[in-house]
């Protein structure tokens, strides 16, 4: 999966693992609202969140789901040099449905 980072329109540079890992996040967190997109972008303003999938804007109405989701990317976020939760952030992770056989052999190997 590809994911891009931009903080004021600055890209900011992943690594391979932390680009799977953030795309792996979105992913997660889109199928939780029962969208099942491989492409998901997240806008972050100083006080707000959206999160777009291909099937258009999931529909943050609950406060706790806000902040569930707000907690967990800050936390993703963190470690990251050059990026400030009260700055204009977007995520673009951009992936393919890799087949459940290949998922469940890959987990089988660890």
């Amino acid at each position: 999966m590809k994911t891009s980072l931009m903080v004021n329109n600055n890209i900011v540079p992943l690594n391979e693992f932390t680009q799977n890992y953030i795309a792996s996040v979105l992913c997660a967190i889109a199928q939780t609202f029962g969208d099942d997109s491989r492409n998901v972008t997240m806008r972050i303003e100083p006080e707000e969140i959206h999160i777009y999938t291909e099937n258009g804007e999931l529909d943050l109405k609950k406060d706790f789901a806000k902040g569930l989701i707000e907690s967990t990317v800050k936390g993703i976020l963190s470690p990251l040099k050059g990026v400030f939760w009260s700055q204009n952030i977007t995520i673009v992770s951009e992936g393919s449905k890799a087949p459940a056989g290949s998922l469940k052999k890959g987990l089988t190997d660890r």
